[in-house]
């Protein structure tokens, strides 16, 4: 497996243990794909479940970005919802030895 094969999997591994993640977390309602997203969903070969989920590489090497978008429930106070979403991330992504992470939480809507 090369290099780059290698981080691309690990790229898919963080992204779909942080959507895992992040609907587990009381409050949420759905992640949030962007128009990438549902345009790249016609294609069978989209894992869905990763849409509102972006993982991208750092500026430092070993680094992660990760970037969630996602629609809250109006019975629960957004600002928690959104800090345990950063919190949720954050525990599967360190629980995988995946170096320095940075995350960022977007609310994208309430219903």
């Amino acid at each position: 497996m090369t290099l780059n094969e290698t981080a691309g999997a690990k790229k898919d591994v963080l992204a779909r243990a942080a959507a895992d993640a992040v609907e587990r977390v009381p409050g949420v309602a759905f992640l949030r794909p962007g128009l990438a997203d549902l345009v790249r969903a016609s294609y069978a070969s989209r894992d869905r479940r990763k849409s509102g989920v972006r993982v991208r590489p750092g500026a430092v090497p070993g680094s992660w970005r990760i970037e969630v978008q996602f629609v809250a429930r109006r019975t629960h106070r957004t600002l928690d919802v959104t800090r345990a979403v950063r919190e949720a991330v954050l525990g599967v992504a360190e629980a995988g030895d995946s170096g320095r992470i940075t995350v960022t939480v977007t609310v994208t809507g309430l219903v």
